[in-house]
């Protein structure tokens, strides 16, 4: 997926234009897809991958590391805020 559509993704999940179940489907298959070409995403993509893994979208099945869907918007416009953020040297 190219980092334009990756921005809009997030974006329009960030700003409410699409709920948790189905940015998460979204992004792990776009993830999954990029992964199976070999390509390598934003630093802060791979950061929201962790908390997209952590989403829950039943409140009934949270367990105590899951987040809801507000907690994953807010940790959506972090990854906007650090957008241009590179990757850490090793």
């Amino acid at each position: 997926m190219s980092e334009f559509d990756w921005k809009n993704l997030i974006e329009t999940f960030a700003s409410g234009g699409m709920d948790g179940p189905t940015f998460e489907q979204a992004f792990l298959q776009a993830r999954r897809a990029d992964i199976e070409a070999g390509l390598s995403g934003r630093f802060a993509v791979d950061l929201l991958f962790y908390e997209v893994d952590a989403y829950c979208s039943d409140p009934a099945l949270m367990g105590p590391e899951d987040i809801d869907v507000e907690q994953l918007r807010i940790a959506a416009r972090r990854c906007l805020a650090r957008w241009d953020e590179p990757w850490p040297k090793i």
